[in-house]
């Protein structure tokens, strides 16, 4: 699930854990996306 699935079930159900789940996740894909997509190392090849 990504954060929006978890804010929908939170929107849904007014549940605190979804909310806490929501954060997390929104917090992991933030920390996870490169800032620039198209640094990549010289070796790597879309095939």
């Amino acid at each position: 699930m990504n954060a929006g699935d978890y804010w929908q079930l939170f929107v849904e159900t007014g549940a605190p854990e979804a909310y806490l789940m929501y954060s997390r996740q929104l917090k992991t894909e933030e920390n996870n996306v490169l800032e620039n997509p198209g640094d990549r190392p010289a070796c790597y090849r879309l095939q």
